[in-house]
C-alpha cells in the first residue's frame, strides 16, 4: 500500500494530508469504538489506517484480503471531539488510545508493517513528538 493512495483519498474528502501523519493500526473492538461509528467495520476489517493532522484523526479500514484502504469506511474524528490521545509502550507493540466524548478507541501499533515501509518512519516521528510516550 502506498501512502499516496491515502493522500488521494483524504484530499478527495477535503481532509488535509499531514507529512508523517499516517499509521497502520489494529483496532481493539470495544464499546467506545462502536459508539464512535466503527461498529460496522471493527469486526470485519480489524486493520485500519490512521491519519493524524491538525484538524483531527481520519480512520480508514483496510480490506483483509487485498490490503487496500476502503474509501467508503472513512471516519473523521474532529479535533473538537477528541479529549486526549495517549501512547503506551508494550513489549512487542504500542497501544494508541483515542479518548473522545463518545468513548475510548484503542489501537495496537506494530513496530513494522509489511507492504507499508512508511509506517515505521511515521511511528518514530509520532513517538518523538508525543508527550505521552
Amino acid at each position: 500500500m502506498k501512502e499516496e493512495e491515502i493522500r488521494d483519498i483524504l484530499n478527495s474528502h477535503q481532509i488535509c494530508f499531514a507529512q508523517h501523519g499516517t499509521l497502520c493500526a489494529t483496532v481493539k473492538a470495544g464499546i467506545g469504538a462502536y459508539q464512535n461509528g466503527l461498529g460496522e467495520i471493527m469486526h470485519t476489517m480489524k486493520d485500519h489506517i490512521l491519519h493524524i493532522n491538525a484538524q483531527g484523526i481520519a480512520i480508514l479500514a483496510v480490506d483483509d484480503i487485498n490490503g487496500a484502504p476502503q474509501e467508503h469506511t472513512l471516519l473523521f474524528l474532529p479535533h473538537e471531539d477528541i479529549v486526549s490521545t495517549t501512547i503506551k509502550i508494550k513489549l512487542l507493540h504500542f497501544l494508541f488510545t483515542i479518548e473522545t466524548r463518545k468513548g475510548t478507541i484503542v489501537y495496537k501499533l506494530h513496530k513494522n508493517v509489511l507492504a507499508s515501509p512508511w509506517h515505521k518512519e511515521n511511528l518514530s516521528f509520532l513517538l518523538l513528538n508525543s508527550p505521552s510516550a
